[in-house]
């Protein structure tokens, strides 16, 4: 299995609703192609981790180095690996504020204007934390302690780490429509995106 980490800038500003668009084209597309992965926002700023068959992992990379939404694609990392550390996310998702990384040990002098190519490109350990950060959540002492193995564990990590994703849409859903234009009627796009959405929020969560 092949595990890919790389950084890219927005060629322009996302929208809420940019984003929404680009999570639900992960969750459709990702499922069919076998790919799990994690995606980190900031400052106009990509870094994003994916994994699976080399085949697939390479096509996705040759796609995303080609999507004009996005520019100074640079890979930081290509690791052969037998394991997932992303099974549980089809694509997971967090947007990263000054907040969220005072939050982080050993990032809290970290500042979100930092969170770009230039400085994360030569900063390996700083990208190593965040991505480690997102995947615990703190639960990696706990599970340590306990047994990595116990399923009573392992269901509560996934729980949480389901809610955690299923906030993000939310909050991306809610700003999509109040970004399109106060009392304005929403697009057919949108409207069908917004459908998407929360069909995939009330969904029941499967193993991608």
């Amino acid at each position: 299995m092949l595990r890919v980490t790389y950084l890219s800038r927005e060629s322009s500003p996302f929208t809420s609703r940019a984003l929404l668009d680009l999570l639900e084209q992960c969750r459709r597309n990702n499922p069919r192609w076998g790919v799990t992965g994690l995606l980190l926002y900031g400052n106009g700023t990509f870094l994003q981790t994916v994994e699976g068959e080399q085949e697939a992992v390479e096509a996705l990379l040759d796609r995303i180095a080609r999507d004009p939404r996005h520019t100074d694609f640079r890979i930081l990392r290509r690791e052969e690996e037998a394991l997932r550390r992303h099974a549980d996310w089809s694509m997971g998702f967090e947007r990263l504020t000054d907040e969220r990384l005072r939050e982080i040990p050993g990032l809290r002098n970290l500042s979100l204007r930092e969170f770009n190519p230039e400085f994360l490109s030569g900063n390996s350990g700083v990208v190593e934390n965040l991505l480690q950060q997102h995947r615990s959540r703190h639960w990696d002492p706990l599970i340590g302690e306990i047994d990595a193995r116990d399923r009573l564990i392992e269901d509560l990590r996934r729980a949480l780490g389901t809610s955690e994703q299923r906030i993000e849409m939310v909050a991306l859903l809610i700003e999509s429509v109040i970004e399109s234009g106060g009392g304005k009627a929403l697009d057919a796009a949108h409207i069908a995106l917004c459908r998407s959405t929360l069909a995939a929020l009330r969904a029941e969560p499967t193993a991608p």
